[in-house]
C-alpha cells in the first residue's frame, strides 16, 4: 500500500515591529494601549521548547473584531533566551490581518512618539531564521 504524506505549509503572513526600551512589560502595555487605543490583555506566557528547554515569553493580545486584525505583544528576552535570537529587540509587536502599509507606518509612529520606547523599527519576517518561534 502507497504512503501518503501530508505536508503543511507554514503561514507567516503577519507583520512585525520590534520594540526597545527600558520598562517592564505592564508598564510598555498600559503606554501602547494609551498611545494607539488599543485594549491589550495579559495572557499566559508563550511557551517555546528550544533544545528540550522549556522558555516562557510575556504575551499579550488584542483583537480588532471592527478591522479583523489581531495585535500581540511579546517579550523577546527570557531568562534561558530570546524569543528570535537575531533580533536584539526588547519585544515584538506581532499584527495578523489585513493590515494596509499606512495602518502600519501610522503605528510606528505613534510608537516612536511613546516617551519610554528607544526605538521602533519593521522587521522582514522572510528574512528570519527563526520566524517559526512566531508560529501559534
Amino acid at each position: 500500500m502507497a504512503k501518503l504524506t501530508l505536508e503543511l505549509e507554514e503561514d507567516f503572513s503577519f507583520k512585525l515591529i520590534g520594540i526597545n526600551c527600558h520598562v517592564k512589560d505592564y508598564r510598555l502595555c498600559w503606554e501602547v494601549n494609551e498611545a494607539l487605543h488599543f485594549d491589550f490583555v495579559k495572557e499566559k506566557d508563550y511557551e517555546v521548547i528550544a533544545k528540550g528547554v522549556a522558555q516562557y515569553y510575556s504575551f499579550y493580545s488584542f483583537i480588532d473584531e471592527d478591522n479583523y486584525i489581531e495585535y500581540y505583544l511579546i517579550s523577546n528576552r527570557s531568562d534561558s533566551g530570546r524569543l528570535v535570537p537575531e533580533e536584539k529587540c526588547d519585544f515584538l509587536l506581532l499584527i495578523k490581518g489585513n493590515i494596509r502599509t499606512e495602518q502600519l507606518n501610522e503605528i510606528s509612529e505613534k510608537l516612536h512618539k511613546i516617551k519610554n520606547i528607544l526605538t521602533a523599527y519593521p522587521i522582514e519576517v522572510e528574512q528570519l531564521k527563526s520566524r517559526k518561534n512566531l508560529i501559534f
